[in-house]
């Protein structure tokens, strides 16, 4: 390394604030902590984004985007846009995501509603994770799993709307879910009236 160069973290610290600095109309909670910014330097120094690319995120994110960034997805971004030399005109679904497409697609082509297979996928989850648990580790206090499972719903719910409204408005990589999603069948519901 040349002795004149500048660190990496002090080049990351630049990255982190040129993106940063576009999410200046989020609410105060929503926005990347300046007790971050040290933690997120390295990692996007990595990348080899630059500023203007990182300010492009910024702009994108800012736009596509109502809930806080993550470090994680902010890399995942700066990757494709250095990669690719773009960024799509919607969010970046991430795989947990895509895995959830799967799975109401899959609960479409069952003949469940919407409506139907909420408490069921929920449930499944839920005892998928907790038999994981069982199997592993079958001393662990359950009032631990309860929170954990109590917070994978609160993750959940946290980007839920603005994935819903992507899907609603059809865009996005989970756009295929719309019909599903936002089909109202109406002689059922004048069944059920």
């Amino acid at each position: 390394m040349n002795i004149f160069d500048e660190p990496v973290s002090l080049t990351g610290f630049q990255l982190v604030k040129a993106f940063a600095t576009c999410l200046s109309s989020f609410p105060e909670d929503q926005k990347v902590p300046k007790s971050s910014f040290e933690m997120w330097s390295a990692p996007l120094a990595e990348t080899g984004a630059s500023e203007d690319q990182m300010r492009q995120i910024g702009e994108w994110y800012a736009l596509h985007h109502k809930t806080a960034p993550s470090l994680p997805y902010v890399l995942r971004a700066a990757r494709k846009l250095v990669l690719s030399g773009s960024l799509p005109p919607h969010r970046l679904a991430a795989t947990v995501e895509l895995n959830a497409m799967a799975i109401l697609l899959a609960a479409e082509k069952l003949g469940l509603s919407a409506d139907d297979s909420a408490q069921a996928i929920i449930l499944a989850g839920t005892l998928a994770h907790l038999s994981h648990y069982r199997r592993s580790f079958p001393r662990i206090d359950r009032t631990y799993l309860r929170q954990e499972v109590e917070g994978m719903a609160r993750v959940s719910d946290y980007a839920a709307e603005e994935i819903l409204d992507e899907i609603a408005s059809g865009k996005g990589d989970l756009k295929s879910l719309g019909k599903y999603l936002f089909h109202i069948d109406r002689d059922r519901h004048l069944d059920n009236a």
